[in-house]
């Protein structure tokens, strides 16, 4: 677990659904919030946003905070492991017969 994105994502739950950060701890049910699955689908949306990453369309449940750290992660970590196309235009091409 990448902490300091878990650290990051810790918060942006706790200011997108006014909950006290010392109240999140990994193993957190977010429905003990009364968070529904609506509003955890609109803040994965942001998420999308912000890490400029898409998320799978098949997922697993998100039912505690380390879910949802977890899937963020996993997004980040495979979507950056793509080179974007400008990167691909700065490799050195390799020599062709």
């Amino acid at each position: 677990m990448n902490t300091d994105l878990a650290k990051s994502i810790t918060s942006l739950i706790s200011e997108h659904f006014g909950i006290e950060p010392n109240e999140l701890t990994p193993g957190t049910e977010i429905a003990s919030f009364g968070i529904d699955s609506l509003a955890m689908i609109e803040f994965m949306f942001q998420m999308e946003e912000k890490f400029n990453i898409r998320m799978a369309d098949s997922r697993n449940p998100l039912v505690t905070v380390a879910d949802v750290i977890a899937e963020i992660e996993c997004a980040v970590r495979e979507q950056r492991a793509v080179p974007t196309p400008a990167e691909l235009e700065l490799r050195p091409r390799p020599d062709t017969p």
